[in-house]
C-alpha cells in the first residue's frame, strides 16, 4: 500500500491553507467561479442522475476537470474514496486539524473496488455515514438519499446530494466532475446563514484538490 510521501504532505498542506485564506477571503467575488470550477455550461445545465436526490427547489455547484486516461482507469480510484478506506484525495493536513484522522492511499487495493447501493462511506469518524442511493460502475457514485425513504421526522434539515461523474471522452480521456446539490436553508438565523456562505468556499479548496489529486 503506498501513501503520499512526508514531502508531499507538507507542502500540499501549506498550499491548502493557502487556497483556504484566498477562497475565504475572495469569496463574495469568485464565488461564482469557485462553485463552478472547470464546468462547461451545458455540464451545469445538464440534469444528473444524483440531482433527484433533491427537489426542484435546489442550489447546484459543478467542479470538473479534464484527465488523460480512460473512464475504467479512473474509476478505480474513485471507488476508493472515504475514511478507513483510500481517504479523500485532498488536504490530509487540513483534514486532520479538523479531526479527520484520514491518511490517503496513493495505490490501487483490490480491497476496495467493491461497492453497492446502501453502502455508506464515512466522512467523519463521529458521523453517520453517508449512504450510496446511485452507481453505475465506471460512470457515477452518488451520495444521499431518495425522497421517499428519508425519516420525514429529522427536522428542518436541508436535503442534498453529493455526487462523482466520469464522462468518457475518447478512448485514452475523459472528465471527472463533482456535482452537489442543496435545498435552501429553511431556519435563517445568522449562525446558519454564516456557516452556508462559507461551506462553498471550504467545499472548493477540498474538492479541487482531490480533482488534480486523481489526475496526477
Amino acid at each position: 500500500m503506498k501513501y503520499r510521501s512526508r514531502l508531499r504532505f507538507f507542502v500540499e498542506g501549506i498550499e491548502g491553507i493557502v487556497v483556504l485564506a484566498v477562497a475565504v477571503c475572495t469569496w463574495p467575488v469568485s464565488k461564482r467561479w469557485l462553485r463552478n470550477c472547470g464546468s462547461r455550461a451545458e455540464e451545469r445545465r445538464r440534469n444528473w442522475p444524483g440531482d433527484g436526490l433533491v427537489g426542484s427547489d435546489r442550489e447546484t455547484y459543478t467542479r470538473a476537470i479534464d484527465i488523460d486516461a480512460p473512464a475504467r482507469v479512473v474509476w478505480r480510484w474513485i471507488v476508493q474514496f472515504g475514511l478507513g478506506r483510500a481517504g479523500f484525495y485532498s488536504y490530509e493536513l487540513l483534514e486532520r486539524l479538523a479531526g479527520v484522522p484520514v491518511t490517503n492511499v496513493e495505490s490501487i487495493e483490490l480491497a476496495w473496488q467493491r461497492l453497492a447501493v446502501g453502502d455508506e462511506i464515512k466522512l467523519h469518524p463521529t458521523a453517520p455515514g453517508i449512504p450510496i442511493a446511485e452507481l453505475l460502475p465506471e460512470r457515477h457514485i452518488c451520495f444521499g438519499e431518495h425522497l421517499d425513504t428519508r425519516n420525514a421526522g429529522v427536522g428542518p434539515v436541508p436535503r442534498r446530494s453529493w455526487s462523482i461523474y466520469i464522462q468518457g471522452v475518447s478512448r485514452r480521456r475523459c472528465r471527472l466532475l463533482l456535482r452537489g446539490c442543496i435545498e435552501p436553508l429553511r431556519e435563517r438565523t445568522w449562525r446558519k446563514r454564516l456557516a452556508s456562505a462559507m461551506e462553498p468556499s471550504l467545499d472548493f479548496v477540498m474538492e479541487q484538490r482531490m480533482l488534480r489529486t486523481v489526475k496526477r
